[in-house]
């Protein structure tokens, strides 16, 4: 994560192209009342490049005190939460067809309250159980900033937001109305930001993150659509030209000020869609640099590498690389990660069929290897799956074995042996228990499922980020490989 000044965060944030002088330390205090004792964790993360999320956690007594003493050189974006409240939610949305919907379900309201914290600054909360927006107190340098970050949070990620930005829009919305309902969510959200930093004294950094913040969340949201409509509906949509229209206009950061994790998470999915529907047959390192220049696209490639570690572009940080702080920091993140680079063996993995019998990568050596990394409780996944299969089929012929790895806990086993039975897949289907799962995810750093890989026919590497079943560039690598 990256710009020069990166974040990764529970909801997240961003800084603004500022250098930080040294680190110092940055002290959170405060009082809960009506706790009853217990873990308070503190988790946050740097704005800067590629830094990774810290978490402290702390044995706080029945008086609810407490203090957190942080070491940061940069802003940070960070939560603190001390349990869970039982609620019951009722609201009412108003669905596609105009009709109103009432819905009440139980839920656990987590308790947390979000900072924004700058090196050598102090800050102190005292909060009552249960009722965080009416007690909510804070006090400090940038308490201004902190009570933002929250106040935004009540207004616009409630349960009922939640639901209604994740599940009930792809549903019940078609095209059209889901635009406007992401136009009109982007609009409250931006005035809301405007009416507070009228009124308030907040950074110029967070008031930057923030608007970039909005802006690529309504840009993420359309670009999801499609698919998550396809997933919950189930009804084959597919967008038309005319829909991805909007994409002709999206900006996109060709200034060194920081945006944060955000930003960054935005920008890898613009810039994979774009390159997927233009038809591109451009290698996609290369396809970026039309959209990207300069220091940020060296950011965005080293953004880029944590799911997308290649050779092509970790050498973009060797001798000659014109940014050589962030060439440093490269280093520094992926030395570790440098046996998963093309050419190298895959780690050592055993895996188990339907049956409980045991297989390495020996078992297949002499072919070429397609990975399908999965789980039954992956939609993406499943939606993959008739793609897979009829890559399966036309390729039945050829120096190759598709390998489906089951990543479900042990707990689920028998559900994905009875959905690999009822759905009569095909391919090789395996299943690894949690040590191999572990191994796995850490040689090949994986975030997220689907994870495709290809290994060549001594078991070695060729692509650590494969493209998916659905991807045609998949056909274009199998295609080179196999002649």
């Amino acid at each position: 994560m990256h710009i020069k000044k990166l974040l990764l965060l529970f909801c997240l944030l961003m800084g603004a192209g500022i250098t930080y002088a040294a680190k110092g330390k940055t002290t959170i205090t405060g009082k809960i009342t009506g706790f009853k004792g217990g873990v308070v964790s503190l988790s946050y993360q740097a704005y800067t490049v590629l830094s990774t999320m810290e978490k402290q956690e702390l044995e706080v007594g029945p008086d609810g005190e407490f203090r957190f003493d942080i070491d940061i050189s940069a802003p940070v974006r960070a939560f603190f939460m001390f349990g869970s409240t039982p609620v019951e939610e009722k609201f009412t949305l108003t669905k596609g067809d105009g009709k109103d919907t009432t819905m009440t379900t139980g839920t656990n309201r987590p308790e947390m309250v979000y900072l924004y914290l700058k090196p050598k600054g102090k800050q102190h909360v005292e909060v009552t159980m249960g009722d965080i927006q009416k007690t909510l107190q804070i006090t400090g340098k940038n308490h201004a900033d902190s009570y933002y970050l929250n106040q935004e949070d009540w207004q616009f990620n409630q349960y009922r937001d939640k639901h209604l930005k994740n599940y009930f829009a792809y549903v019940h919305y078609d095209p059209l109305r889901y635009q406007a309902y992401v136009e009109e969510r982007k609009s409250e959200r931006s005035r809301f930001l405007e009416q507070y930093t009228h009124e308030h004294k907040v950074s110029k950094h967070l008031r930057h993150v923030s608007e970039w913040n909005i802006y690529t969340d309504a840009i993420m949201a359309r670009l999801l659509y499609p698919s998550m409509r396809r997933n919950y509906r189930q009804d084959g949509y597919q967008a038309d030209t005319v829909y991805y229209s909007f994409l002709d206009s999206v900006k996109v950061n060709t200034t060194r000020a920081d945006k944060g994790i955000a930003y960054f998470y935005f920008l890898d999915y613009f810039l994979k869609e774009s390159h997927r529907l233009s038809g591109s047959e451009k290698d996609y390192i290369d396809y970026v640099t039309e959209k990207l220049s300069d220091r940020p696209l060296y950011e965005y490639y080293a953004f880029a590498l944590q799911s997308n570690f290649k050779r092509k572009l970790y050498d973009k940080f060797g001798s000659a690389s014109p940014y050589r702080d962030l060439a440093k920091k490269v280093k520094e993140k992926f030395k570790d990660m440098e046996g998963m680079l093309e050419g190298n063996p895959a780690p050592l993995l055993t895996m188990q069929d339907t049956s409980g019998n045991a297989f390495t990568w020996k078992d297949w050596k002499g072919k070429y290897i397609y990975i399908d990394l999965w789980a039954t409780w992956c939609g993406p996944c499943i939606q993959e799956i008739p793609s897979l299969q009829l890559l399966e089929h036309d390729y039945a012929d050829r120096n190759i074995v598709f390998v489906s790895i089951s990543v479900d806990r042990e707990k689920d086993k028998q559900k994905w042996i009875n959905f690999v039975r009822e759905e009569q897949l095909g391919g090789i289907q395996v299943w690894v228990d949690a040590d191999n799962h572990k191994r796995i995810s850490q040689a090949f750093q994986i975030q997220q499922i689907p994870r495709f890989i290809v290994l060549d026919d001594k078991g070695q590497i060729v692509d650590a980020n494969a493209p998916r079943p659905s991807d045609k560039r998949i056909r274009t690598m199998l295609n080179k490989l196999l002649r």
